[in-house]
């Protein structure tokens, strides 16, 4: 390949420039919203095809890039567009332009130079080259590309002129407007949630920030996830290398983390918000607010649940409530289990209300799930978290097995060993306190606390009040 060919396509090869040409379509046809489908559709061409040539895989005919082309509503010239040196108006080389007339108008006369240079000493070679890989018509595209370029640099150069003195403008007239507004006091904005943001939008966000209103007394509060952010800057950006702690460093001046949650108060506070104590009712000496509180806590505390999750399970939690009548039994313990298990784990809660588990491999399933700190807890008070949790485990498998009353099938989780004072249980158990849960089990039996899992998971899952209908 000549010299001349390859200083004209930027210093690649005539392969590169296919894969550049593919990437020009994809990312024209990205920003105009388009799927690979659709603009292949209105191209003309396959889907297959089209992939091929936004990979670099295939040269397109000239044929092929006009309908491309108008598809995306663009000019041939803009399509090529990619492979002119003169369009990069970020270069270091245009940053250093003055603003004084001699400069620019200098820099004019050197562009359209340029464009004539160009123009003539392209040699033959590069006709027979761009021929046999894109075919006879693109040269002369190529050609009107080279002569349309020189002049569309100069309008860059115009525009920038008119976009730098337009920032200068509006940061002049922004710092006297907080000074005559604020009187002197510093305006402060907040922004929530930017790490949940698009990571394109999140990034132009802070870039805007920096370049926009870096001025006195304007301050801008950022409420992050961190970590979340970071991810999304590498995304940006295309590359897991990115240090996003140090491009961070680029725009906040002070970074405060706020402590770790207390999730004891907060599911207090949700209990209040939500009105709980509406739907409190004796149950011996189990309160809701009892037995629920101790399970969510010490659930949600080990799960490491964030704020945001424990609050959509409270509000699931609420919604589900409603569906009880005030004489209805409420078990909110085993409620609110269900519902963590239905939000976080739902690959476990849609098995249980199928009834695709054996005792056996629900307790397993469990015991996989529930963290162990929280079932080797080995305290004797009645109303310690652990014995709680063990009694809504024992509720979930007299439930699970439940099939109608009196049934003798509602026995098979414990049998009598005359070996031992008190009932046993009829599976395995690892992390489960087995004396615990035993005792559970034999207390729900005596008194007859057992009812369908349906019972529970109707209202879970929002269907109580829905009627199923034969229809023929």
């Amino acid at each position: 390949m000549s010299y001349y060919l390859y200083h004209y396509l930027g210093g690649v090869t005539v392969d590169e420039f296919t894969k550049q040409l593919g990437d020009r379509i994809r990312n024209l046809r990205l920003s105009s919203g388009m799927n690979q489908e659709e603009l292949a559709f209105k191209s003309g061409i396959s889907a297959a095809h089209l992939g091929q040539i936004e990979r670099g895989l295939k040269s397109p005919t000239i044929s092929t890039i006009q309908k491309i082309a108008k598809a995306l509503n663009v000019t041939l010239p803009i399509l090529f567009s990619f492979d002119l040196p003169t369009i990069n108006v970020t270069s270091p080389e245009l940053n250093k332009i003055n603003s004084s007339k001699r400069t620019k108008d200098l820099a004019s006369s050197m562009i359209n130079t340029a464009g004539r240079i160009v123009l003539k000493a392209v040699p033959a070679m590069f006709k027979g080259v761009i021929k046999k890989h894109a075919g006879e018509e693109v040269v002369e595209v190529l050609y009107d590309c080279i002569g349309e370029g020189s002049s569309m640099l100069k309008k860059e150069i115009d525009n920038y002129e008119r976009q730098k003195e337009s920032l200068l403008k509006f940061r002049e007239d922004l710092e006297i407007f907080v000074d005559e507004v604020c009187e002197k006091k510093p305006l402060i904005f907040i922004i929530d949630e930017l790490d949940r943001c698009n990571p394109h939008y999140a990034v132009k966000v802070l870039e805007r920030i920096k370049h926009l209103f870096n001025i006195p007394n304007i301050i801008f509060v950022l409420s992050i996830d961190k970590e979340q952010l970071s991810n999304s800057i590498r995304g940006y950006y295309g590359s897991e290398s990115i240090n996003a702690d140090e491009y961070l460093k680029r725009f906040i001046d002070i970074e405060y983390a706020l402590p770790d949650p207390d999730v004891e108060k907060f599911c207090s506070y949700l209990y209040d918000y939500y009105g709980f104590e509406a739907y409190e009712r004796p149950r011996g000496t189990r309160e809701i607010e009892q037995s629920f509180l101790a399970i969510a806590n010490i659930l949600f505390m080990h799960k490491n649940l964030s704020l945001r999750q424990i609050e959509k399970i409270f509000a699931h939690i609420r919604l589900s409530l409603n569906m009880y009548r005030h004489d209805q039994v409420i078990y909110a313990d085993l409620i609110c289990l269900l519902t963590y298990l239905r939000i976080c784990e739902s690959d476990c809660y849609a098995k249980i209300i199928h009834e695709s588990y054996t005792i056996q491999e629900l307790t397993d399933q469990l015991e996989s799930i529930i963290p162990k700190q929280i079932l080797q807890i080995k305290e004797k008070y009645r109303s310690s978290p652990s014995r709680q949790f063990h009694f809504t485990i024992a509720l979930l498998l007299r439930c699970y097995t439940f099939k109608y009353e009196n049934s003798d099938e509602n026995d098979k989780l414990l049998t009598r060993d005359p070996s031992q004072p008190n009932l046993v249980i009829n599976f395995n158990v690892k992390t489960i306190n087995k004396e615990l849960l035993s005792s559970a089990l034999e207390w729900t039996s005596q008194r007859n606390i057992a009812v369908p899992l349906h019972y529970f998971t109707q209202r879970i899952n929002l269907l109580e009040n829905f009627a199923i209908y034969n229809i023929e």
